[in-house]
């Protein structure tokens, strides 16, 4: 550059040098895409036109000006070069851009020439970041949107051939010929409403620790497809992760489906889930993690007539007593029964003395004709109390308002 006005070759020079200097102090600059590096460098080129105008002239860029760089910023979303790395770079490049102009324009005040600089750096590195991160976020966005749709068809199994399916779990990333399950997370009942800002905690609280899954908030609730062939350590995570989305107990759960060898099986698994949350909030109402492993056996059984006339007539019309006797004689055997027939946990749970729990039982005993400590001869009542949250009519036990006061015991 000359004190005359300076010419396109001159520009071109620095915009060289700044790269350059970029690429040397910037490991992350170090080894870019021949392609991202031209860009890089005609950026510069613009950049050193700017700054020499801004600080002769001791003025803010114009709106146009700052719009080139603001549209280079949102070109390294897509080059991959991060957000930390660019703005180091917007650093860097304006003060080799000050060495030369100092260089350059002895005309020019020191003070000023520094000053000017620092404040260009500010203008330009906080024109990047906003254009940087909103072109992050939009392209998040349409991610996400993509995401959101083929996982809504891979649930529906809305494909004409299994080669389509599977090309759409492999656009997700995830290999259609390797296990994974399948799990759920909806509100409850209780709930009254969706609870979509807690669902997407949750989502991003498992993507955390599991980034190879993949995940979206459907109209079935958030569903997520873990890459395993167990769900052991999916259930801890879950609770772990429902505990801390700051939900209030019992208002949000998870449904876990039994792993599927391939991608065919994923809908039936998504299914399973749903399930195995339906199931679950009603056998078992204080867990917030569900899997239909351990429901399966209660989906043989469907609310209704069935299951109602098989209940009274188990506990109905064999335990007998009045009305009084009978409820706690059932509140009695669906404790013992549910705590796998502990008798310590049991006594415990029921709040009396482990000899009051034994003459329960023995009355029991004595009133169907059963031996109730016997797993294989008390199969049938341990069926029916299982059966109990199941239930939509229980005038069997004199109080319609029993069932709830036995099932929160």
């Amino acid at each position: 550059m000359t004190t005359s006005e300076p010419q396109p070759e001159d520009f071109g020079r620095v915009g060289r040098y700044v790269t350059d200097t970029i690429c040397a102090a910037n490991p992350d600059y170090a080894n870019l895409d021949p392609a991202v590096l031209a860009d890089v460098v005609q950026t510069n080129v613009h950049n050193a036109r700017i700054y020499l105008q801004a600080v002769a002239h001791q003025r803010r860029p114009t709106g146009e000006e700052l719009a080139t760089l603001a549209e280079a910023a949102r070109r390294r979303v897509h080059q991959g070069i991060a957000l930390g790395a660019m703005l180091r770079a917007y650093r860097i490049g304006a003060r080799a851009m000050w060495e030369k102009l100092s260089e350059s324009r002895p005309d020019l005040d020191h003070r000023t020439l520094t000053d000017y600089t620092l404040r260009y750096i500010d203008w330009v590195s906080s024109e990047a970041e906003r254009a940087y991160l909103a072109e992050r976020d939009r392209l998040l966005d349409s991610r996400l949107e993509a995401t959101r749709l083929l996982l809504s068809r891979i649930m529906e199994d809305d494909f004409s051939t299994a080669e389509e399916r599977d090309a759409a779990v492999r656009s997700l990333g995830l290999d259609p010929r390797q296990p994974h399950a399948t799990v759920v997370i909806g509100p409850t009942s209780r709930a009254g409403h969706t609870l979509d800002d807690v669902l997407l905690e949750v989502l991003q609280e498992i993507r955390r620790h599991v980034p190879g899954s993949i995940s979206s908030l459907l109209r079935r609730g958030a569903v997520i497809l873990v890459p395993t062939a167990a769900t052991s350590g999916i259930e801890t995570l879950l609770e772990r992760a429902l505990r801390q989305s700051g939900a209030e107990a019992g208002y949000v759960t998870a449904g876990v489906g039994r792993p599927t060898p391939t991608a065919e099986g994923l809908p039936a698994a998504a299914r399973e889930a749903e399930r195995a949350r339906a199931l679950g909030e009603i056998l078992f109402p204080d867990r917030l993690v569900h899997t239909y492993e351990a429901t399966a056996f209660f989906d043989l059984f469907r609310q209704g007539e069935p299951v109602d006339t098989f209940v009274a007539t188990v506990l109905g019309e064999f335990l007998g007593g009045d009305r009084t006797s009978r409820i706690d004689l059932v509140r009695t055997l669906y404790v013992y029964f549910t705590l796998g027939m502990n008798r310590r946990a049991t006594a415990t749970r029921l709040g009396i003395h482990p000899n009051t729990l034994d003459y329960r039982l023995r009355q029991a005993a004595k009133t169907s004709g059963v031996e109730l400590t016997s797993p294989e001869n008390s199969f049938r009542f341990q069926l029916a109390v299982r059966l109990l949250p199941l239930c939509t009519h229980t005038s069997w036990l004199g109080d319609e308002d029993a069932l709830g006061q036995i099932l929160a015991t």
